[in-house]
């Protein structure tokens, strides 16, 4: 290689030279120093890197154009997935919707909605059945309260709702038709998310089924003190009339030797001994019918038609009074297994009862018919099979609700001279005979008794068959 410092164009001197080394013949062979040759290709370098990002341009354009077209792509995706997210939520909460007005307008118990004004939103078909009522003809109607038989009720109710609280209780509702239905009502108040009272909702339960079981069930616990008190008194009642009947005894029996003496006795004192042997006579039928009471003899039973019987109680209970008589008989009136002497003493006693009720005269309707046991139920106690059911009805002036509860007790009496006898003799001689025995009364109207005893299941005797097929009197 040549150096700078080297003269003649770089070539060495001839006497300096190898013999082997050629001298360069020309400048253009001649390779100039390395920063010359830098700088040379300077431009060159510059013009190769535009070039090389001119090159590298539409590959930049295309990664950038892939990326937002990914990016696109994406938020597509999320977008559709909240979409389909939104969507099926609002689906769900439709299904939910839907569920909750089929479980309301399946309910069983009358539901309603209305506004914190007293005007109804909406009610469901159990209170329409119930009430009759829809929500446009609630509304219009100019009376407050319209579904409750006591306002008070409702007044109760709308201040709770008005105080936040909600309110519960039994009342009775009044339908579209005006019935009456006992129902257990519970009112509340809907809120909104910030808990302010926007409504009101009603819950209307009929309890008509659970009254009547109440009723029942208060009947036959009623129905058990009684036979206790009964049993209890009978008991006091037994030893009480023995005694009273042997002093009895003694004090007819020496009225007897007195009247014997009348030719010696005082002037008017053959007449006072007369009237002391009669209430004499009269306090030992009472003794009888006490221990009779109190005893409680089983009876002597045998098939026995009760049309004759009724037949001739119910004529002999209504001589010389101003009652008419009405005798139904069923013509195939079914035998019964009873003691003739308390059936007897059992039907009169509730005819002459009748006949003493109707002061001014008035009608005694006798009946007698066949039921199956379903209908004896109706009549208050319910039987497996066929039964008969008397009914003994008068149009006196009734029983009042305060003494209807106490007509079985022994001693219990409404009559100036009665003894309180009568009706616990009654029933204590049909429960005796596995029957039973109901009042009803409407004061002013009158009263039934209904007597039902078990039938013999062979119909071979019958009453005797009237023209018309019953036996009709009066």
């Amino acid at each position: 290689m040549g150096c700078a410092f080297l003269g003649n164009k770089g070539q060495l001197p001839a006497q300096s030279r190898h013999p082997s080394t050629k001298p360069i013949q020309s400048s253009a062979t001649f390779l100039p120093p390395r920063r010359l040759r830098t700088k040379a290709k300077r431009p060159v370098y510059k013009k190769n890197r535009v070039g090389y990002i001119l090159q590298l341009l539409p590959w930049l354009l295309c990664a950038i154009f892939a990326g937002l077209l990914l990016r696109i792509h994406r938020e597509k995706r999320l977008t559709e997935r909240a979409h389909a997210s939104t969507s099926d939520h609002l689906e769900r909460t439709s299904l939910t919707l839907t569920r909750i007005s089929q479980a309301v307008e399946s309910a069983s118990d009358a539901i309603g909605i209305g506004d914190m004004e007293s005007n109804s939103l909406y009610h469901n078909r159990a209170h329409i059945a119930m009430f009759g009522h829809t929500v446009h003809e609630l509304n219009s109607i100019d009376e407050p309260a319209a579904l409750f038989v006591d306002k008070s009720v409702a007044m109760k109710i709308h201040a709770s709702i008005r105080a936040g609280v909600s309110w519960h209780g039994e009342t009775d509702v009044k339908t579209r038709d005006g019935r009456v239905i006992p129902a257990f009502v519970r009112a509340d108040i809907i809120r909104d998310e910030a808990g302010a009272a926007i409504g009101i909702f009603g819950v209307f339960t009929d309890i008509t089924e659970r009254r009547a079981a109440e009723r029942v069930l208060a009947e036959e616990s009623e129905r058990s003190a009684r036979a206790q008190r009964l049993e209890s008194l009978g008991m006091l009642a037994g030893g009480v009339a023995h005694d009273f009947g042997n002093l009895l005894t003694i004090i007819i029996g020496n009225t007897g030797i007195l009247q014997s003496m009348s030719a010696t006795l005082p002037p008017g004192a053959v007449k006072r001994t007369g009237e002391i042997e009669s209430a004499a006579w009269r306090a030992q039928e009472l003794s009888k019918n006490l221990l009779a009471f109190a005893r409680g003899s089983d009876p002597q039973k045998q098939q026995l038609l009760l049309g004759p019987l009724i037949d001739v109680a119910a004529r002999g209970a209504v001589r010389h009074s101003m009652v008419e008589l009405s005798l139904k008989i069923a013509p195939d009136l079914a035998a019964v297994q009873a003691d003739p002497v308390q059936i007897d003493q059992v039907i009169s006693n509730l005819c002459v009862n009748a006949v003493q009720a109707m002061v001014n005269g008035g009608r005694l309707r006798v009946a007698a018919q066949n039921a199956d046991g379903w209908n004896g139920a109706a009549s208050g106690s319910p039987f497996d099979g066929p039964v008969v059911i008397v009914t003994i009805t008068d149009t006196g002036g009734g029983i009042p609700a305060d003494v209807l509860p106490r007509i079985w007790e022994p001693f219990f009496t409404t009559k100036h001279k009665g003894t309180g006898l009568g009706l616990a003799t009654v029933y204590a001689v049909v429960k005796k005979h596995g029957g039973n025995i109901t009042v009803d009364s409407v004061p002013d109207m009158g009263t039934t008794f209904t007597l039902t005893l078990p039938a013999v299941v062979d119909k071979t005797k019958t009453a005797a068959r009237s023209a018309d097929g019953m036996q009709m009197i009066g």
